[in-house]
């Protein structure tokens, strides 16, 4: 399934389901829910959980995408060019002599 159709799909069910469409905050409250929700279950080491919240966080993020009318797999796709081409300075939080090539 493709990112577009996972946005459409979300937004379909919000709808059907009488779900918030329109909030961006309220969007942005619940992924901080689930995001704390993430936290809580992995100090607690609880896999199922942990798996559970990234889900979660991630319809919220693709429900965001198409509320936003944000093409969340071109979104992707540019963040991780960016990324790639990013220097991150790892080098810099490793021990004296050490390198990662």
């Amino acid at each position: 399934m493709t990112l577009e159709r996972c946005q459409k799909r979300i937004y379909k069910y919000k709808k059907e389901k009488g779900l918030n469409r329109s909030d961006i905050s309220k969007e942005i409250v619940c992924l901080v829910e689930e995001l704390g929700e993430l936290a809580r279950s992995y100090r607690r080491h609880q896999n199922d959980e942990v798996v559970d919240a990234i889900g979660d966080l991630m319809v919220y993020c693709l429900g965001l995408c198409e509320i936003m009318n944000v093409d969340a797999e071109d979104l992707l796709e540019k963040i991780i060019e960016n990324n790639e081409d990013r220097d991150y300075g790892v080098n810099a939080f490793l021990e004296e002599g050490e390198v990662i090539e």
